[in-house]
């Protein structure tokens, strides 16, 4: 849950995740087609608490969530509500802003959301008091790095090498993003994109949402376990263009 890209398509966009994560922290389900609330939903399941970190649904909508707000935090430990679930929840209305503008998250703790909704890119955050939304220009590429994991200066770097990445890479392919997500760095594995700090937190997985004028797809890689999965919508998937 904690790097994060953007990337806009002709007819629709890349949405790209890393999950780091605890050791502790149980394998998690593999994407799966769910329908609830009239909404049909693809996501990967955390097995531990049942919520997920990214949702693809079929009307061309997403949600990926990052730890964190704006900065570091110190975490309680006994928050009522897992961030996952409240992922799962406003997924599940048809206006996702309107529906994280109405959920209580008082004993929630603090986190990013990037919401993409009919064609539109917002920047949602929950610092543990307040929310802020924060409308972005879906134009052009945007990345985040969670705040709980990385230093502003580690942004920063971060921030640079995908400068760097989309010069060399006008139209990418998904291929392409995976491997910027998979491979970029430098000699410090803490601060690479597949991170690994001392096998407490490490990057776990690769998730890449892929909408485009044919159709809506999830591909899933679970680096830890070498299992790949693609899940698509295919006709169900309804185009705005």
């Amino acid at each position: 849950m904690c790097t994060v890209t953007f990337v806009p398509q002709t007819a629709g966009y890349f949405l790209t995740s890393n999950r780091d994560e605890k050791n502790t922290r149980s394998k998690a389900l593999l994407p799966e087609l769910y329908s609830s609330n009239n909404e049909s939903l693809i996501y990967p399941k955390d097995k531990d608490a049942g919520g997920t970190w990214i949702v693809l649904k079929a009307n061309r909508d997403a949600l990926c969530l990052l730890n964190g707000a704006f900065e570091t935090f110190v975490d309680k430990g006994n928050y009522k509500k897992s961030r996952g679930i409240v992922v799962k929840e406003i997924a599940t209305q048809k206006d996702l802003i309107t529906s994280f503008e109405d959920i209580n998250l008082m004993d929630t703790a603090p986190f990013t959301l990037i919401i993409i909704q009919n064609k539109t890119l917002f920047e949602c955050r929950w610092d543990g008091s307040k929310k802020f939304i924060n409308l972005l220009d879906n134009s052009i590429a945007h990345i985040w790095s969670s705040a709980t994991l990385y230093s502003k200066e580690q942004q920063n770097k971060r921030i640079d090498w995908f400068t760097k990445w989309q010069k060399k890479h006008i139209n990418p392919l998904q291929n392409d993003l995976i491997d910027f997500h998979k491979n970029t760095g430098e000699e410090n594995i803490e601060e690479n994109l597949i991170m690994n700090r001392n096998n407490a937190y490490f990057t776990v997985s690769i998730t890449n949402i892929d909408v485009n004028e044919k159709n809506c797809s999830m591909k899933y890689d679970d680096i830890i376990n070498n299992v790949k999965k693609t899940t698509s919508f295919n006709d169900e998937c309804k185009s705005t263009n």
